[in-house]
């Protein structure tokens, strides 16, 4: 514990809600949240080289979907990068929508649109890659080769269906200004993330809601280089949550909580999600 830091028991305003464990091997790996406030997510295995997507009920963590593979709709028993090379893109009222990524390259490529909670794909588009979410439709582009350069052809998409809406040639002027508009996932989604108030051997993260300010503070030992990583939750000076995110860890935990409301949602042990409502 930080020197001069206080320690107490929680208040009543502050309180475990729940806790969901991904499973022997797993890495939670992405977070986003529906419009209903529940939370999806990507969980991976490596050492299966596996990875498939959950949904779980913010209020009480009970899993509505969990081990989700994506599959190619042409080819059923084909999962979608391998199963294994998936991420996800954005959200749509209840719909998570998930890219794959071209081969031998970081970039993205295909939309996928699961509902989660009814356990199925809705609908399918592998040959576009996504720019941006507009709200009802998705600024989206298939790439084309054209005398030797690679060239983008723009799309408007239906969020819900996945059908085209306009197609929009291959001009950057319009597709830019759409891209600039739309509303960044954090703001969407209404997330608060933490920022790095401190570097070093013992860097702390930090994010406020309210009257409590939830850190990630990281110690390195010095003697083998692996990092231990915590989380607190202070109202003030006074300490009213602690817990050990990751001990003996090969490198600092960053990134691993973030605030959705008045609750706290952090990883640990890089496969359990806990909830901590901040009233």
């Amino acid at each position: 514990m930080k020197k001069g830091v206080k320690e107490a028991a929680p208040p009543h305003g502050v309180t475990r809600q729940w806790s969901w464990d991904g499973g022997s091997g797993a890495m939670i790996w992405q977070l986003m949240f529906l419009d209903s406030g529940n939370v999806l997510g990507i969980k991976r295995i490596p050492s299966q080289r596996s990875a498939s997507l959950f949904c779980l009920q913010s209020e009480t963590g009970m899993a509505l979907c969990d081990d989700f593979v994506l599959k190619n709709a042409d080819q059923p028993d084909s999962p979608v990068g391998e199963g294994w090379m998936i991420g996800l893109e954005t959200t749509h009222g209840e719909l998570a929508l998930c890219h794959s990524y071209q081969p031998g390259s970081p970039e993205h490529l295909g939309i996928w649109a699961v509902d989660l909670s009814a356990g199925h794909m809705v609908w399918s588009r592998p040959e576009l890659t996504f720019a941006a979410n507009l709200g009802s439709s998705l600024l989206a582009y298939r790439t084309r080769v054209f005398a030797g350069f690679p060239d983008r052809e723009y799309s408007l998409v239906d969020s819900m269906t996945g059908v085209d809406i306009e197609h929009m040639g291959n001009g950057h002027e319009r597709p830019n200004r759409l891209r600039d508009s739309a509303e960044s996932e954090q703001a969407r989604q209404g997330i608060l993330l933490p920022e790095l108030v401190r570097s070093g051997l013992e860097p702390v993260e930090s994010v406020s809601c309210g009257a409590y300010r939830a850190e990630g503070y990281h110690r390195m030992n010095v003697a083998d280089g692996t990092w231990f990583s915590g989380l607190r939750i202070m109202m003030g000076e006074l300490a009213v949550y602690d817990d050990v995110m990751a001990s003996n860890a090969p490198m600092p935990l960053f990134n691993n909580i973030l605030i959705k409301g008045s609750t706290l949602y952090y990883i640990k042990g890089d496969r359990e999600l806990i909830s901590v409502s901040m009233r």
